[in-house]
């Protein structure tokens, strides 16, 4: 009955004391740009910024298009920290729609995509990182798929 248990934690062992770090595939380039923001202001957890989403551009291998519209309900913590929360459309070169979900502590996001179109289906099951910052014209990110 021991035998078991020592099995058992002497795989966790192996497992804790090498962990490989999942790959990172490209995915994307996308510059995001702003209509004029919206502040809200003060709020419990810091000042809360509504930032539109107006367009933009993105380019990768295996898809390229405009960014449609959107907004990122931003917080900005007591020590200056941006959190971004966004929600925006990607609108491929061949006209599919792709949802993208992004949440983060600035410059680290990750990002979720939803999208109905056969072509892209992929995205449904990505979990990407995506990092950047302020740009010209609003913010440049670059995108990566976590694990295959």
């Amino acid at each position: 009955m021991l035998a078991l248990p020592l099995a058992v934690l002497a795989f966790a062992a192996s497992v804790i004391a090498d962990p490989k770090p999942p790959p990172l595939t490209y995915l994307y380039s996308v510059n995001l740009t702003f209509a004029p923001t919206i502040t809200i202001g003060s709020v419990p957890s810091g000042s809360r910024d509504l930032l539109p989403i107006s367009g933009g551009a993105f380019t990768g291998p295996k898809f390229s298009g405009k960014v449609g519209s959107g907004l990122d309900w931003g917080l900005t913590d007591s020590k200056g920290i941006f959190s971004p929360d966004a929600l925006y459309t990607l609108i491929t070169n061949d006209n599919a729609t792709v949802l993208v979900f992004e949440k983060g502590h600035a410059p680290n996001v990750h990002i979720l995509f939803e999208t109905a179109s056969p072509k892209y289906s992929w995205l449904n099951a990505v979990v990407a990182y995506a990092t950047g910052g302020p740009s010209d014209a609003g913010v440049s990110l670059d995108v990566w798929q976590l694990g295959s």
